[in-house]
């Protein structure tokens, strides 16, 4: 599977690719510039940029290696994101309302959340860069995972810090989101999250479990981010330190029960 890692580094060189008016010899030192970062000293970079308007290639890098076979085809898709949408794209949340204000700060209606199918409202942006690791979260790899760094719902929080700077202080009707935008898709399979064009934290409520301080006390679970949607019943005992540390989790659809083993 190719990392995040990896494919922030693919789309990197697919705005450089897209640019304009670019010389082959300014195209090949600022490649260079990515694969040469320090991070990527261990790394091994195998690229082929083919001109269909030329029917010739442009650059290449290791043509002549061979490579372990990775998921390519999210190139295809970033490929078509950055054609059709431009490399200077930004994805917008917007938020509406359906009726006035009063002076007191009363919205008389229902406030909107128009959901844009921005990738990022996971509090992913650190530093100005965006933060993805190889042991992300997304895969759900029980306790090898990461989290995002931070609160998951500063993206929404800042929004309603927004709302509230328009005067707004009570909402006599609703909140909604509107997801109208696309269709969900089924659960991706490398990390089983929906893709939609809501997509808080990921979609995805993070579990973690740590071991009690002798065998048999209850193990502590944590979620996150803490949410009235999803509740959890903890009823994971510590096992012994040679055990085999498993968790079965239950849900009230019994079909989709599963039991996951965990490392250590």
């Amino acid at each position: 599977m190719v990392s995040r890692a990896f494919l922030l580094v693919v789309i990197q060189l697919l705005a450089l690719i897209s640019a304009q008016a670019q010389s082959t010899q300014s195209l090949e030192a600022r490649i260079k510039t990515i694969v040469n970062r320090p991070e990527f000293q261990r790394a091994l970079f195998g690229i082929e940029v083919y001109s269909l308007t030329d029917d010739k290639i442009l650059y290449a890098l290791n043509a002549d290696k061979l490579f372990v076979p990775g998921s390519v085809t999210k190139l295809l898709t970033e490929g078509a994101a950055m054609s059709l949408l431009g490399a200077d794209y930004r994805f917008r949340t917007r938020v509406y309302r359906t009726g006035p204000v009063s002076q007191t700060g009363v919205l008389g209606g229902d406030l909107v959340l128009v959901a844009g199918g921005d990738p990022n409202l996971s509090n992913r942006i650190q530093h100005d860069t965006l933060a993805y690791e190889n042991e992300d979260h997304a895969y759900g790899q029980v306790l090898e995972a990461r989290l995002v760094p931070g609160d998951p719902l500063v993206v929404i929080r800042n929004l309603a810090k927004q709302v509230a700077s328009k005067g707004v202080k009570t909402i006599e009707g609703r909140v909604l989101v509107d997801v109208s935008l696309f269709p969900e898709g089924t659960r991706e399979e490398g990390s089983a999250v929906v893709i939609s064009p809501m997509s808080l934290n990921d979609n995805l409520i993070d579990v973690i479990i740590k071991p009690g301080s002798t065998p048999g006390s209850p193990a502590s679970l944590q979620s996150s981010p803490v949410t009235t949607y999803a509740t959890f019943q903890n009823e994971v005992q510590t096992g012994p330190a040679d055990s085999t540390a498993e968790i079965q989790f239950a849900t009230r659809d019994a079909s989709r029960a599963e039991s996951r083993r965990c490392p250590g």
